[in-house]
């Protein structure tokens, strides 16, 4: 639906919770063509002329409201999975209510969630390698599993997997696939599974478990400049902006909310790649640097840049309490390394990681790197499916193991209690180490084949948010009383690397970062 109101970017300052003129609100309902009322539809307004869309659920008598939107052209769309979509063009901004009708009409496998078509491969280890190998930096989509107008066949299959495998495999300069990964078993596997040069047959959905839905929550999206640009990771500054890792463009970015715009920092490193991005209580960015295997820091006050040698493609960084920067090598084996880098003097020391092998002989693929409050330093193992716990005061390394076989742990969290909050990408569950016990305990996600990539705890709320790569949604774990909230986002292919969360509001952030770039988006979840 198309609004047409006289442009007013002033009133932007509504979305960051500011008091401005000439907003407007749009309200409505959505049902079945017999009237019965549909809950939890996604109904988002779209700015024409600005890169923002807002959107908001139905309730359980099918109304929405969307308020506080700024003035301008806004294109309206209610859409649920399993049902039509339903849009219109040119509505009054403040006239009638608006009323969308939707009809059942299944999941069209164009159109499908990566977790839908994911959801066609037989559960079990297999498939948890598989997800493994094959999903780390793009989804399992149509684009993926397509040739034209139908599946791939054998042959496709094998000439994708070996060049795959020629740009990723374990023997190349960036070992994310498994030694054992064989392209015409893999392509056996999945033609008889998926068939061969036909569309496939969805399975429905299986009912999702316990989970509040979404209830009033405001998912807001901003679109990036580019739209070929990968962005990896976002920090929320204490003024509310967000800085975002622009790893395609080599660029860094930094949106303010309040006008739904990106300013541009350039970083003085040819092919900058930057993929992560923390910023320490000064408002001082430091940001790793992959491909030139550099930290960099970033003072906004002054724009000087300074950057540091690490000898290694790094993944994540965490700074410790007395100034230390630390990072893993992400690709680093025999031995595996873990370093960091003291900015008073320009120390750069590594430590080597005395991690069990692998019993394909591959890499543990070291992946989130976290300091504990204690001052540990934490590394995930994506491959070695093992958590890794450093005391730089003793040197002393430990090893805790995943309960589930293959389980993926990516990108972890702690509490205040100083438990770790694993996501347990490829077992599809949801973890709890306790360092005191060294115990896990393992909750199924309520979404099937989701892959829930990113874990970060609101510390203040005792709440943990997961996001996913594959189920175009975002949820939330209350560990008081064992129950999650799961709030879908308007965007297909929203894969999800990395969250955080602003202190101030609770609100969090995130990015849409499939590879190859699909609709790069920021998004903003509050929640009530």
């Amino acid at each position: 639906m198309l609004i047409t109101r006289s442009a007013c970017c002033a009133a932007l300052a509504i979305l960051t919770g500011g008091a401005a003129a000439n907003t407007v609100a749009l309200r409505g309902d959505v049902a079945l063509s017999n009237g019965v009322p549909l809950a939890r539809v996604l109904v988002t307004a779209r700015a024409v002329a600005a890169p923002l869309a807002v959107t908001m659920y139905s309730d359980d008598r099918g109304r929405f409201e969307i308020r506080d939107l700024p003035d301008g052209v806004y294109r309206v769309e209610a859409q649920l999975p399993g049902y039509t979509t339903a849009a219109r063009d040119s509505v009054p901004a403040m006239g009638a209510p608006l009323h969308f009708v939707l009809s059942p009409a299944g999941v069209a496998w164009r159109d499908a969630s990566s977790a839908t078509l994911l959801r066609l491969l037989p559960d079990g280890e297999t498939k948890r390698q598989f997800v493994l190998d094959c999903t780390g930096c793009h989804q399992v989509d149509q684009r993926t599993i397509s040739s034209g107008e139908r599946v791939k066949t054998r042959a496709e299959w094998q000439d994708w997997i070996g060049r795959m495998l020629a740009f990723a495999g374990a023997t190349t300069s960036f070992p994310i696939m498994s030694p054992g990964r064989d392209p015409r078993r893999t392509a056996e596997w999945l033609v008889a599974t998926l068939g061969e040069g036909a569309p496939p047959t969805l399975r429905p959905a299986p009912p999702p478990l316990t989970a509040a839905g979404p209830g009033r929550a405001r998912i807001t999206e901003f679109d990036l400049p580019d739209a070929n640009d990968l962005p990896h990771d976002v920090a929320v500054a204490a003024d509310g902006r967000v800085v975002v890792t622009g790893m395609s463009s080599h660029r860094m970015y930094v949106l303010d909310p309040a006008t739904a715009t990106f300013t541009a920092a350039e970083i003085p490193v040819e092919s900058a790649n930057p993929r992560a991005v923390e910023i320490d209580s000064a408002g001082t960015w430091w940001v790793l640097l992959g491909s030139p295997q550099r930290l960099a820091r970033f003072t906004p006050a002054t724009g000087a840049w300074t950057t540091w040698a690490l000898g290694m493609y790094p993944h994540s960084l965490g700074r410790d309490g007395t100034g230390r920067v630390w990072f893993n090598g992400h690709f680093t084996k025999n031995p595996e390394l873990l370093g960091s880098v003291d900015p008073a003097t320009g120390t750069v020391s590594t430590v080597p990681v005395p991690t069990p092998p692998m019993p394909d002989g591959g890499s543990t693929i070291p992946y989130e790197l976290r300091v504990a409050p204690d001052g540990a330093v934490w590394v995930s193992q994506l491959a070695g499916n093992r958590l890794v716990r450093f005391t730089p005061a003793t040197g002393r390394f430990t090893f805790h193991t995943l309960p589930s076989p293959h389980a993926g742990p990516r990108r972890f969290d702690f509490d205040a209690e100083g438990n770790v909050w694993v996501p347990e990408y490829a077992a599809n569950k949801l973890a709890r180490f306790d360092p005191r016990s060294e115990r896990f305990k393992e909750f199924e996600f309520p979404l099937s084949d989701a892959l829930p990539y990113v874990v970060r705890v609101d510390r203040a709320r005792g709440v943990v948010w997961i996001a996913t790569a594959a189920a175009d949604a975002v949820a939330r774990f209350d560990p008081r009383s064992g129950r999650f909230t799961v709030f879908p986002l308007p965007t297909r292919g929203a894969l999800i690397r990395h969250l955080d969360i602003d202190a101030r509001t609770g609100a969090v952030w995130g990015a849409y970062s499939p590879a190859p770039a699909r609709a790069p988006r920021i998004v903003r979840i509050e929640a009530p």
